[in-house]
């Protein structure tokens, strides 16, 4: 049993922890909105918001569109790095695309940490890519059609 829980909430929960962590000198990114095939994802320790994770669906800039979703802003605060927090949230994003049909996940992850991606069954889809402000990002692609691993947490 993990120390955290992970639960539903708003995109209004989750959004000062990730712009914090990921987009304090752009605040200007446009969040992922609430609506009916987005969900959002917050890892608390106790009462605290120590980890946030969305996903929603969206078509794969190559065109890939049918039951495709996409995973963002997963932030983990930096004291509760390394500790699974990250891949809580990610099992839980996962799990919640694949119990709405997705047929495949997709990211696009900072250099230094597309492992952890990998980790979680994504596979890089091609080289760096120029992510501007945030220097050489991933895309990353989890293809569900292979039911072999359960994304259950």
């Amino acid at each position: 049993m993990s120390e955290y829980d992970v639960r539903a909430v708003a995109a209004s929960a989750v959004l000062p922890l990730q712009r914090a962590l990921l987009d304090r000198h752009h605040p200007e990114v446009e969040p992922i909105p609430d609506d009916d095939w987005s969900q959002h994802f917050g890892a608390f320790f106790g009462d605290t918001l120590v980890g946030a994770a969305s996903i929603h669906r969206e078509a794969m800039p190559d065109g890939l569109e049918e039951g495709v979703w996409r995973l963002a802003g997963v932030a983990v605060d930096y004291g509760q790095r390394g500790r699974g927090v990250g891949a809580l949230l990610v099992g839980r994003c996962l799990e919640h695309a694949a119990a709405h049909a997705a047929t495949a996940v997709w990211c696009i992850a900072p250099a230094g940490v597309f492992g952890f991606f990998e980790k979680h069954g994504f596979q890089r889809t091609g080289e760096a890519i120029d992510g501007g402000y945030r220097g050489p990002q991933y895309m990353l692609f989890a293809d569900f059609a292979d039911r072999s691993r359960s994304w259950a947490v």
